[in-house]
């Protein structure tokens, strides 16, 4: 049963509007007007969904105590994963997850798009990492990735049954311009491995071969550890990955060979100053580069990025015969649509079909069909 308090008040009269379901208050508001208050209550009470959701544990979870809750159970390896649950922390922390509508979302996300983009400034294991204003404009992936990290806390509080709705569910991610697949040719993909061989850093060899062979994830392969590798089968056990599941990489010969000599403990590959934290190598990654002469402005087209090395790797399977499912399963990705990308690579299955079908064509159009 819902009520209103008339409260009196140095300013003036004020009505209080309470929310209830039996004996338990589930929300109250403020009006100047009783006529206000008495529309709040009418408008609350006629939509059974809202009435559903107040009577849910997030009626009084803000989203900080979610994002908590999110942080204690998270499994996966994606290391920004931490700023933008910061970012929604900053934005939405304080209010409760029911009165986070899909309205404000659109609204923040639009806001946070005309943003300047940031970058990190220091060791992503450092404590405090500051970020640096770019002065460039927010990409559409920046801006939906941040948009999946606000869904994914809802997806899980809905899983716990803290909600019964996604206020991101009904927000169309941004167009996205995937085209760009820098990938080494032979002659630069030797460069590489040459200046990487003389690093000063003795792994980053390891390390560069791994990736080109396995088409591993950067935080995959240093999170890995000489208990995940089982040197008989070839294969390393990563534990965490991008979605969360565990995946098995397969390790060719020359990585076996590679990694043999550091056989040990812990991880494979440890920070010289904190051995239970990955390397930071991005100093050393940027020397190999200029040294290889593969060192080039970011908005040049041949600016080449760690994780070019990823879709090196997939690009030399597609262009030596692998199906894009093939090439998936050992990319570990979940869905074909994220392989398609690298299928103009192979061309060879198309000029196979319509060989088969028109290569008999005669002058007067016919096809010869098979029957």
């Amino acid at each position: 049963m819902s009520s209103i308090q008339k409260i009196q008040r140095q300013s003036g009269r004020r009505y209080k509007a309470v929310l209830k379901s039996g004996s338990r208050v589930l929300k109250t508001k403020t009006f100047t007007k009783e006529a206000l208050a008495k529309q709040w209550l009418k408008r609350l009470q006629m939509d059974a969904e809202a009435m559903d959701a107040l009577g849910l544990k997030g009626a009084r979870m803000t989203l900080n105590e979610l994002v908590v809750a999110y942080k204690a159970q998270y499994q996966g390896c994606d290391a920004s994963i931490k700023g933008k649950l910061a970012h929604w922390c900053a934005a939405l922390g304080e209010h409760y997850l029911v009165d986070i509508t899909t309205q404000r979302v659109r609204e923040h996300l639009a806001q946070y798009k005309e943003g300047a983009a940031l970058r990190p400034n220091g060791s992503r294991n450092k404590d405090s990492l500051k970020l640096i204003n770019t002065g460039k404009a927010r990409k559409p992936a920046t801006v939906n990735r941040m948009r999946s990290a606000l869904s994914a806390l809802f997806k899980y509080a809905n899983q716990q049954g803290w909600v019964n709705q996604n206020p991101v569910r009904n927000i169309p991610a941004l167009p996205e311009n995937n085209k760009r697949i820098r990938y080494l040719s032979q002659e630069e993909l030797t460069r590489l491995l040459t200046a990487a061989k003389a690093s000063e850093w003795n792994k980053l060899y390891l390390l560069i071969l791994m990736a080109i062979c396995t088409g591993a994830r950067k935080s995959e392969m240093l999170n890995l550890k000489w208990e995940d590798i089982n040197f008989e089968r070839r294969e390393a056990l990563v534990r965490k990955t991008k979605n969360g599941e565990p995946r098995v990489l397969t390790l060719p010969p020359p990585v076996i060979k590679a990694l043999t000599p550091y056989r040990g403990i812990g991880l494979i590959f440890p920070s010289p100053n904190k051995p239970f934290q990955p390397i930071e190598f991005k100093k050393a990654w940027f020397i190999v580069l200029k040294k290889a002469t593969l060192s080039y402005p970011v908005a040049h087209e041949k600016h080449l990025r760690f994780h070019d090395l990823r879709h090196t790797a997939a690009s030399y399977l597609v262009m030596n015969g692998a199906t894009l499912y093939e090439t998936g399963e050992v990319l570990g990705h979940k869905c074909l649509e994220t392989t398609k990308r690298y299928a103009h690579l192979n061309t060879d299955h198309k000029r196979r079909l319509t060989d088969r079908v028109f290569g008999e064509i005669d002058e007067t159009g016919l096809v010869q069909l098979e029957i």
